[in-house]
């Protein structure tokens, strides 16, 4: 089943013994647009703490009920790594994550240790050797094409002859664990619609320029079959959509396996 990414952050995530915390985000390759890790916020259990587990841990998914079935025990899930032992490309770069967002700092991150590693300074004190190690540990452990769901769900949409909206959301395969469509919104531009977007078909994501570029005519994307996020995906969506591109749907795709995608 393709779920909205935006209603997957208020899943609750179940261990073998009980409840512990909830989807915050996900964190994707920008090539593969597989997801690579569930960011779960453990705030009910530990104080504010984010860890991470791979989509492999999830038994099921379960929409009716607002949660996720794992085959982890709570006490593994808190001994997962840390939210920020991988982090994505916008919290990789953050003088540039700071002025996307319009604070004057981020983090407290000021600038460039002689490392290279972006280093800390509060009240004119300077890093430790131990802190600037770990940051450089960080610094080439970081994936390049590691993205959260977070961020690139606020990036302008840029059709090949001129922008078109913006990214509201994400379809992600519950089975698979792959981001199949962006939902864009074009109502920024136009009086618009929501509607959904191959991943298949966006070229690129620039975190320095907050957008997402994509393979399409400004106008076809405008002129395709209305998305309502409010109704669940249908397979005749998905057939009228790739029918307006004049593309071939994943499922016929060679390797695109048709029994990976269940749409309601």
């Amino acid at each position: 089943m393709l779920l909205r990414v935006g209603e997957l952050q208020d899943y609750k995530i179940l261990a073998k013994n009980g409840e512990i915390g909830h989807v915050e985000q996900l964190y994707f390759d920008d090539q593969t647009w597989a997801v690579k890790y569930i960011v779960v916020d453990i705030g009910n259990w530990l104080s504010g703490r984010k860890v991470l587990i791979s989509p492999t841990a999830i038994i099921e998914a379960n929409p009716r009920g607002k949660n996720i079935h794992t085959a982890f025990t709570r006490e593994q899930i808190q001994d997962s790594p840390a939210a920020y032992t991988h982090k994505p490309v916008a919290s990789q770069h953050p003088t540039d994550y700071s002025v996307y967002l319009g604070w004057p700092y981020y983090w407290g991150l000021t600038g460039l240790d002689t490392t290279g590693a972006y280093s800390s300074r509060e009240s004119g004190g300077t890093d430790s050797e131990s802190e600037r190690s770990e940051d450089t540990a960080f610094k080439v452990e970081n994936d390049p094409h590691l993205r959260s769901t977070k961020v690139v769900g606020r990036y302008h949409i840029m059709a090949l002859d001129g922008e078109v909206g913006h990214v509201e959301d994400f379809m992600v395969d519950d089975q698979t664990w792959k981001i199949r469509y962006a939902v864009a919104d074009t109502r920024n531009w136009w009086p618009g619609k929501k509607v959904l977007l191959a991943t298949e078909w966006i070229l690129f994501v620039s975190w320095a320029e907050s957008n997402a570029y994509v393979s399409l005519q400004r106008d076809r994307i405008i002129d395709a079959p209305e998305f309502d996020p409010t109704q669940p995906l249908t397979r005749d969506y998905e057939i009228k959509l790739y029918a307006h591109y004049k593309q071939s749907p994943y499922w016929e795709q060679k390797g695109g396996g048709q029994k990976e995608t269940h749409s309601t």
